[in-house]
Formats: structure tokens, sequence, C-alpha cells
């Protein structure tokens, strides 16, 4: 994919025009450089369509506990919990009893800024149903917890243990998603991403890049549509946007560049 951008137009045969967005669930202000521009575009819509539907919410703690200190040695878990509190200031203690995937999001989220109250995603969500907008998601919160709770959490463990012996490469995969991001280079994000998910990338990308695509395809053709997505989620063969192109959907970048008091606006 040649063209680069978070924002495309996509419009179904003989349907109105909607927009598809790619987001981060980050609160880092950099990421917040796009919302102005988007207002407009999600007050025009006639629905709102997150990634997931934040209106149903679950905590963390619902679901099975997990053991992380019984996989470990004693003195092995002490020492990574040492490491992971001197890099991150993350006490996995507070986490051991969750999934391992949310004791990375936790470390992960610490290397970024936290700006703003709630991540970019979950603003723009709010932006929509606080004007009355119709509000969905393309998946729920039970999906999604359903598949994180099937994920073998045992090789996340060992994960987690070379991330404490060197904390330099979550680091460095952050911050180069967060470059790809605010340039909209989604196709250098999706293979950065794909490289990190390992054996995991069937699950949580290709197969959640098609059930959304088809969700994205059996919306009412009469009604436009605001829809976003986890930026990841849109490029590479199974991506989004392939998918829709493949539906029959006209699918176009719409760029946005910089005007002169050094806002973003749509190039349309």
């Amino acid at each position: 994919m040649s063209t680069t951008s978070l924002l495309w137009s996509v419009q179904p045969p003989g349907g109105k025009l909607s927009y598809l967005f790619g987001t981060m669930h980050i609160k880092d202000d950099r990421v917040y450089q796009f919302c102005d521009a988007l207002y407009p575009l999600i007050l025009q819509s006639d629905v709102y369509v997150g990634e997931m539907n934040l209106d149903s919410m679950l905590s963390p703690e619902v679901g099975p506990r997990y053991e992380m200190k019984s996989f470990f040695r004693p003195n092995v878990y002490s020492k990574l919990r040492k490491q992971i509190v001197k890099s991150f200031k993350v006490d996995v203690d507070r986490y051991a009893h969750l999934h391992p995937l949310m004791i990375m999001s936790a470390v992960s989220h610490t290397i970024l800024d936290n700006d703003h109250a709630v991540s970019l995603d979950e603003h723009l969500w709010n932006f929509a149903a606080e004007r009355d907008i119709t509000v969905q998601g393309l998946e729920s919160i039970g999906e999604q917890m359903a598949l994180m709770h099937s994920i073998d959490p045992q090789p996340l463990y060992v994960q987690l243990k070379n991330i404490s012996a060197r904390p330099e490469m979550i680091r460095r995969f952050t911050d180069s998603a967060l470059h790809c991001y605010l340039h909209g280079e989604i196709h250098k994000l999706y293979k950065l991403t794909k490289s990190s998910m390992h054996q995991l990338r069937k699950r949580i990308i290709y197969q959640r890049n098609k059930v959304m695509a088809e969700r994205i395809a059996g919306f009412d053709p009469t009604l436009s549509y605001f829809i976003t997505a986890g930026a990841g989620h849109l490029s590479g063969p199974s991506g989004i946007i392939s998918s829709l192109r493949k539906a029959a959907y006209t699918v176009k970048a719409v760029p946005f560049e910089r005007a002169l008091d050094d806002t973003l606006v749509l190039v349309r």
C-alpha cells in the first residue's frame, strides 16, 4: 500500500460515503493533534463505530485468575519485579493475578506521556456519544476478553522476563510505533505490529481483521459511519482496507497536512 494516511473514505456500491480512522489506545498529547480535523466528520455521520463498544466495559478483574509468581522461581521473580520497577515504575505484584497481556499493557503505557484523562479512541467515542450520535462497536468487550483469556500466558511470562532484562526493547518498539502512527505510515505500523505478535499474529491480527471488515461490509449502506479501529489493523493483505476493496468498496486515503497555524487539516 503506497499511500500513507490514518484516515480513509470508504463507500459501498450505491451507498453513502463513510470514513475509517486508525486510532491508538494511548493518552499521549501527540496523538490528539488529529482531533480537530476529525470532529466535523464525526458530527456529519449517522453512526460512530469504535473498535469495541466502550459502553459495556468490564473490569480486568473479571475472568480467570493467573499465578505469575508460580511460573518463576522465587529469586527469578524477585529480580524481574525489581528490574521492572526500576525501569518502568510498575510493580508487577499489583498485576500478577491478571493475564500477562494486561501487565505488558501497563508497562508499555508508562513509556508514553499520559497527558489526557482518557486514550484517543475513548476520547473520540465520548465526543460522539456526548453529542447524541449513535455509537456501536466492531467488537464487544466480551469478545476481546475471551480472546485474551484463550492465549497461553506462559510464553508471555518469558517475554516479560526478557523485557525486564532488556527494557530498551519495548522502548524502541513503542517509539517506532508512535513515529509510524504520527506520520500515517500504516503499512510500516502493520509490519511492526505483526513482527511483535510472533505466533499470535493470526489470532490477534488476521482473524480480527476479517471479522471487523465483514461487520463493516454488513452496515446499512443508506447511513454514513465514522469508523475507528486500531491503526495496525488497516494495512496488509488481510487488513481492513484490502478486505473492503475486495468487497467492492471504494476506499481512498484522506491525508492530513499542516496549516499555517500548525494545526492539522484534511486534504480532500
